[in-house]
């Protein structure tokens, strides 16, 4: 139009303009398109990144808790308390299908997010800035739950055998101390109550008391297998026993006792023999001493007998009480028995000795 001579290139140079924004365009619109998609793909990554972390943690600190309590070292002293731990133990594998769930979940999360950086070829870290822990420690740790849980259940199975061993040692020994200690007591019993009761000549005292000893001595191999099953016990490592009230020690004292004591006896029986021998006392003599002394004895076997549970100690201080009232009473013999013959009346004389 105004007929311009270099009109046509300046319309070129005015289209390669307009083609040139044209372009510019375009491409602002596909780097527009290309940041928001980039922009939601990061924000996709973070929420899962934020998904991991928010799972992983007590996940992890579930798995450390787990190996710690599956490492744990237990003493127990009883088979319900062996029973009481495998209980809890079968309570946590039923847990671990649920877990393994959890883990796997955790680990598809991250799967998400490697899956998400290839597919698009995006250069950035895989890594999660908002977790410590790692994929490769999850599986670690989760390969050692695995590992530590039959140990368990082996180590927790071993002390539940050694526990019915142990309860069978305590229901061994018991069944033998709960015969053993009234054994011992009732004998105890009798021979106090033939030294006071005891009537005849003292021979058939003295074989009557020598067929106790014997009974006693010939019981002795009850006592040493006893002895036999607490050595077990005490290697088992047993403390305690809830089916008797005896102990190995009070079985040992009860027998010292009771050998101290039918020898004791034996011994006072000679003792009167030569008495009487010596001083010529007669039976009927004889007789009537032991029967003033017997209404003391009989005081103290009472006191002596008045309780079931008395200790092997109490009984000791008793039974030398007795055994002392004795000597007494055969010292006294022995002086009085010259004056009696001089023709003394044994009351007076009682009272004198009183």
């Amino acid at each position: 139009e105004l007929d311009y001579h270099d009109a046509a290139s300046v319309n070129d140079r005015c289209q390669k303009i307009c083609d040139q924004w044209d372009s510019l365009g375009t491409l602002t619109q596909k780097r527009r398109e290309a940041l928001e998609r980039t922009e939601k793909l990061l924000e996709t990554i973070d929420q899962l990144h934020l998904e991991f972390a928010k799972r992983a943690a007590p996940f992890n600190n579930w798995m450390e808790g787990a190996m710690e309590d599956l490492q744990d070292m237990f003493i127990v002293h009883s088979i319900e308390e062996i029973q009481s731990l495998i209980s809890a133990h079968d309570q946590f594998k039923a847990t671990l299908p649920e877990a393994d769930g959890e883990r796997q979940a955790i680990l598809s999360i991250q799967n998400e997010v490697e899956k998400v950086i290839q597919s698009y070829s995006m250069r950035i870290s895989a890594s999660n800035p908002y977790s410590t822990v790692t994929v490769e420690e999850i599986r670690t740790k989760w390969e050692k739950v695995k590992q530590l849980v039959p140990q368990r259940d082996q180590s927790l199975q071993e002390e539940l055998a050694r526990q019915h061993a142990n309860e069978r040692l305590r229901r061994q020994f018991a069944a033998q101390a709960n015969v053993i200690g009234p054994w011992i007591q009732t004998k105890m019993e009798e021979i106090a109550r033939s030294s006071i009761e005891m009537t005849g000549p003292l021979e058939d005292q003295m074989n009557q008391l020598k067929q106790y000893e014997q009974n006693i001595i010939n019981y002795k191999h009850n006592i040493d297998k006893l002895e036999g099953d607490h050595q077990l016990i005490q290697e088992a490592l047993v403390f305690d026993n809830k089916h008797t009230n005896y102990t190995m020690e009070h079985i040992r004292v009860g027998w010292e006792l009771l050998l101290t004591t039918i020898a004791r006896t034996i011994n006072e029986v000679e003792t009167q023999i030569l008495t009487r021998d010596a001083k010529g006392i007669t039976q009927e003599q004889m007789n009537d001493f032991r029967a003033s002394f017997n209404h003391f004895d009989r005081v103290q076997y009472s006191f002596l007998f008045s309780s079931s549970n008395i200790h092997c100690s109490q009984k000791q201080v008793s039974f030398h009480s007795i055994y002392n009232l004795k000597n007494l009473f055969f010292s006294l013999i022995s002086c009085l028995s010259s004056s009696i013959q001089n023709g003394y009346p044994f009351l007076d004389l009682m009272c004198v000795g009183h």
